[in-house]
C-alpha cells in the first residue's frame, strides 16, 4: 500500500486482488475454511484477514481498504478509544476503561467468534453462560471446613504477555495474528476492566493456575472453585497453612499474589457462605437478606409504592431531578426477589412476592405518553 502527497490511499492492483478475492499472501493460510474446521477458531493470521473476517458482507475493495486502515489506526493508538471513569465495586473504587467505537465492535467480534469458543477449566464459574451463583455454591455444600482466598489486583495482574500466550499457545495463532488480537484486548499492557473481552480472557489466562491448584486439591481431598478473583476450597479436613503456602507459590510464579487481608476460614458450626450464598446443608440466600426483603414487601403493601419509597428515602432510587423513581425501585426489588427464587425455586413465599410485584408494575401507568 502507499499514500499520495495529498494523503489519499493509492491501492495497487495486487492489493485490490487480495482484498476482493481473499487470496491471502501467507501460503499457510490460503484456505481459512480448512483452518477453522481443524481448530474451531477463525483464521486471524494478519490484520488484513481480520478486516475481511469482520466485514464479510463488504464487497467494495476501497471500502475494505478504509476498514483495514482504521483497524491499524485503532491498534496503534488504543488509549484514544477508551473512556475512563471510576466506579465503586465491592466497597472499592475501581477504574473502569470503557471501549468506544470502533474498538468496542472489534472486541465484541473477538468475544463471540474466538473467546467464547475456547474451553476453560471446570473449576472456573464466573462469566460462563448457564452457570449461576447457586451452581458455584453447590460444589461446597455440606463440607466441614470452608476456606476462602482472594487474588490481589486481579485484572491489573493479567499482563499483555499472558493475553498473547492465550492466542498464540492455547489457540495456536501465528505471531502477527496473536499480536493483533492481544493488542485489541489490552490497554497499557494490562487487561482493562470494562472491555467485554476481559472477563473471558481472565478465565483463559488462569487456566494453567486452576489446573495446578486443582491437582493439588485432589491429592489433599479438597474441592476447589474460582469465581473471578475469589478462590474457594472445602473439605472434611485441611491444613490451611500448607494450602495457603502452596497456592501462593503457584500464583507467584505466574505473576499473581494473594490478598492476605481476605483469608477466611469457616469451620463446623459456622455459617458457610460462598459468593453470597449459604451452603451449609441447604443452598439458600442469607437469612438477613430474606428478612429485609420481607420487611420491604410488608411496607410496600401497607403504604403503597410511592409512599413507601418516600419513607425509605434511598438515594439509589432517585431520578436525575432528585425525585423518587418508583419504577426504578420496583424493578430493583423484583430483581432481588428473583435472585432468592433463582437459588431456591420452590420458595412459595417469595413466589407470591414475585407475582405481587408483577401485578403492581402492570397496574402502574406508563412512565411516558406517546403523542399522537
Amino acid at each position: 500500500m502507499r499514500w499520495s502527497k495529498s494523503g489519499k490511499v493509492q491501492i495497487s492492483e495486487a492489493d485490490l486482488a487480495v482484498l476482493s478475492s481473499g487470496a491471502f499472501r501467507d501460503k499457510d493460510w490460503a484456505r481459512p475454511e480448512a483452518w477453522f474446521e481443524a481448530t474451531g477458531f477463525p483464521p486471524v493470521s494478519s490484520a488484513m484477514l481480520f478486516t475481511l473476517l469482520t466485514n464479510r458482507k463488504e464487497t467494495n475493495p476501497k471500502l475494505l481498504w478504509a476498514q483495514y486502515r482504521r483497524l491499524l489506526e485503532v491498534s496503534n493508538d488504543l488509549p484514544r478509544y477508551y473512556r475512563q471513569h471510576s466506579r465503586e465495586i465491592g466497597g472499592k473504587t475501581r477504574l473502569i476503561s470503557q471501549p468506544m467505537y470502533p474498538l468496542a465492535g472489534y472486541q465484541y467480534w473477538i468475544l463471540k467468534n474466538i473467546l467464547e469458543r475456547a474451553e476453560t477449566t471446570d473449576c472456573a464459574f464466573a462469566y460462563k453462560k448457564g452457570l449461576s451463583l447457586a451452581d458455584h455454591a453447590r460444589v461446597h455444600r455440606g463440607k466441614r471446613i470452608l476456606i476462602k482466598l482472594d487474588l490481589a489486583h486481579f485484572f491489573d495482574s493479567i499482563s499483555y504477555g499472558m493475553v498473547y500466550a492465550v492466542f498464540s499457545e492455547q489457540m495456536h495463532y501465528p505471531k502477527e495474528g496473536a499480536t493483533l488480537l492481544a493488542n485489541l484486548c489490552c490497554l497499557d499492557g494490562r487487561l482493562p476492566q470494562g472491555a467485554c473481552t476481559s472477563p473471558c480472557l481472565s478465565n483463559l489466562c488462569m487456566s494453567g493456575i486452576d489446573r495446578e491448584i486443582q491437582d493439588y486439591c485432589r491429592e489433599k481431598g479438597l474441592r476447589y472453585t474460582r469465581y473471578s478473583d475469589d478462590m474457594t476450597f472445602s473439605g472434611e479436613r485441611a491444613d490451611v497453612r500448607a494450602l495457603v503456602k502452596q497456592v501462593e507459590r503457584i500464583l507467584r510464579k505466574r505473576g499473581f499474589s494473594l490478598n492476605y487481608r481476605k483469608i477466611h476460614v469457616e469451620g463446623k458450626g459456622k455459617r458457610h457462605k460462598v459468593t453470597g450464598i449459604v451452603c451449609n446443608d441447604k443452598i439458600n440466600t442469607p437469612t438477613d437478606y430474606r428478612r429485609k426483603l420481607r420487611q420491604e414487601m410488608y411496607f410496600l403493601q401497607k403504604f403503597g409504592p410511592a409512599e413507601h419509597l418516600k419513607r425509605l428515602d434511598d438515594p439509589r432510587y432517585r431520578n436525575d431531578a432528585g425525585e423518587a423513581d418508583v419504577e426504578k425501585y420496583l424493578s430493583a426489588l423484583q430483581g432481588r426477589v428473583a435472585y432468592v427464587l433463582q437459588v431456591d425455586p420452590e420458595n412459595g413465599e417469595f413466589s407470591r412476592y414475585r407475582d405481587l410485584l408483577r401485578e403492581i408494575r402492570k397496574a402502574r401507568p406508563a412512565p411516558y405518553t406517546i403523542l399522537q
